[in-house]
């Protein structure tokens, strides 16, 4: 008995907790309900949305990856055609040859160029982020840093640099003139103990 007690005692909380449960107005319940499964569908969409713009985003970043690596292995093909037509012109090719080699040349490089390539300026100052300095000459009267020669062409797929172009730099050469004037300078600040 004392156990049919205590399950009638449990009875009336449950039917207390049931009748707390159970709205008091069903429309203010229903419109409750409705604006919670809006905001779940609000929410829903923009997950989605930004979904889409994610896979876009990376599908475009993976074509890209792709092209700058085909260009990149091209990149020795381009090489080998630049010494042919040296060859070329170096040792008189036949006419024909000579432009047909110009020709397959320029036809790759407009394609490449169409899939983002640029060829790395070399007709002007280093700049160690688009060159790589092999070797340096002393000049006189030139300026540090100014371009001699190009041993391989660098390019650059958009913004990036996929190689840079292997060149000879200049550094500048003071005159013996110079040189003896400073030291003079600096052996009169010495001896008045500057």
């Amino acid at each position: 008995m004392a156990d049919e007690d205590a399950g009638e005692l449990d009875m009336p909380d449950n039917e207390q907790e049931m009748k707390e449960a159970a709205p008091s107005d069903p429309i203010a319940e229903r419109d409750r309900r409705i604006e919670e499964l809006t905001d779940d569908l609000k929410r829903l969409q923009a997950e989605f949305e930004n979904y889409k713009k994610r896979v876009l985003r990376e599908g475009a970043e993976k074509a890209k990856a792709g092209a700058e690596g085909v260009v990149r292995d091209l990149l020795a093909l381009m090489d080998t055609f630049d010494k042919a037509l040296e060859d070329a012109e170096k040792n008189e090719y036949p006419e024909p040859l000579r432009k047909g080699l110009e020709g397959i040349h320029r036809q790759l490089l407009q394609t490449l160029q169409r899939q983002g390539l640029r060829e790395i300026k070399t007709d002007a100052r280093f700049d160690p982020f688009e060159h790589e300095a092999i070797m340096r000459e002393e000049r006189e009267g030139m300026d540090d840093g100014r371009i001699l020669e190009v041993y391989q062409k660098g390019y650059a797929f958009g913004p990036k640099v996929i190689r840079p172009a292997k060149v000879k730099v200049s550094k500048n050469v003071k005159t013996e003139d110079t040189e003896d004037t400073h030291d003079t300078q600096e052996s009169q600040s010495e001896e008045r103990g500057e």
